[in-house]
């Protein structure tokens, strides 16, 4: 059997030279398509196919057919099988003339039914490739939500150490779901002298990068001691003027710390300190007593102020 040869003036007894051209084009870009979704894409055919496609466009046919012819060797491709077929039985003209064209209008009505099938084909793979990238998509957490319940504690007394019981910790996650924390997923963080004098406490909590913040109270109960304040007590005939300036003495200088229960307790030597500041004018001078968290002060004047 001699070996059908393809060329454009066969094909253009099939097709009309736009129609023939869409049909190797769409040819072409499904090879394409193809090479694509592979984990390791042919390059070198998806140029080659590059280049069969410029060869379209600019009318040359010289190197299209035997492109075509060496694709989809061994494939089992309609829209390639109808148009060789054609080709065929063009070559034959012995059929005549009417078995010819019946079969050639066959051909036409079953690529016609076949464009609509791929048309389906190609929008359906559209869309699962659409949902495929978005489930991939990574989801994050975003931002870091706190409730609470009736069993949280936003006061607390001097002494008293934090409570977690009452807290919520969720996550918004970028898709807009929301996760609940267990207690071993996230940290709480507060001051290491939470609880030890009366103020405002920050209680901190952190998960991951994402931190959020809440206040809590702490009060001084009404059987707690708390320091308040202390003050300097002098023997009788103790002058607050001294002639050395620079060496004063607090020889009978006796301090006491006032308590919040209204007890007073005298303080040894070494549970204070004292520090004196001179003025500019070098003729008089601050003492400040310091115990703990509180101070006293009072003014000394030197002898040649008289």
């Amino acid at each position: 059997m001699n070996e059908i040869k393809i060329d454009k003036r066969i094909l253009n007894e099939i097709l009309d030279e736009n129609t023939l051209k869409n049909e190797i084009a769409e040819l072409i870009n499904n090879v394409i398509d193809e090479e694509l979704v592979k984990e390791e894409p042919d390059c070198d055919l998806i140029d080659e196919c590059i280049d069969i496609l410029d060869n379209l466009e600019n009318n040359d046919y010289s190197n299209v057919i035997p492109f075509v012819k060496k694709t989809y060797k061994g494939r089992i491709n309609k829209k390639v099988w109808s148009i060789l077929v054609a080709c065929a039985i063009i070559l034959a003209a012995s059929i005549g003339t009417v078995a010819v064209g019946y079969t050639v209008e066959k051909i036409r009505e079953e690529r016609e039914a076949e464009k609509t099938t791929t048309a389906s084909t190609t929008t359906a793979t559209t869309t699962t490739t659409t949902t495929t990238t978005q489930s991939t998509t990574a989801v994050v957490p975003t931002k870091l939500m706190l409730s609470f319940n009736s069993d949280f504690r936003d006061e607390y007394t001097v002494g008293e150490k934090f409570n977690t019981d009452g807290i919520t910790v969720k996550i918004e996650m970028s898709d807009g779901s929301i996760k609940v924390l267990s207690a071993d997923e996230y940290e709480i963080v507060t001051d290491k002298n939470f609880g030890k004098e009366e103020k405002y406490e920050t209680v901190t909590v952190r998960y991951n990068n994402l931190t959020e913040t809440f206040n809590v109270r702490v009060l001084r109960d009404e059987d707690t001691r708390v320091l308040n304040s202390i003050y300097a007590a002098f023997p009788d005939g103790f002058d607050f003027r001294t002639d050395d300036i620079s060496n004063i003495d607090l020889t009978g200088m006796e301090v006491y710390a006032v308590y919040s229960d209204k007890s007073e307790e005298k303080l040894r030597e070494n549970d204070y300190t004292v520090e004196t500041d001179i003025l500019p004018d070098g003729k008089r001078a601050i003492v400040t007593v310091k115990y703990k968290t509180v101070y006293a002060q009072f003014g000394i004047r030197g002898e040649e102020n008289e």
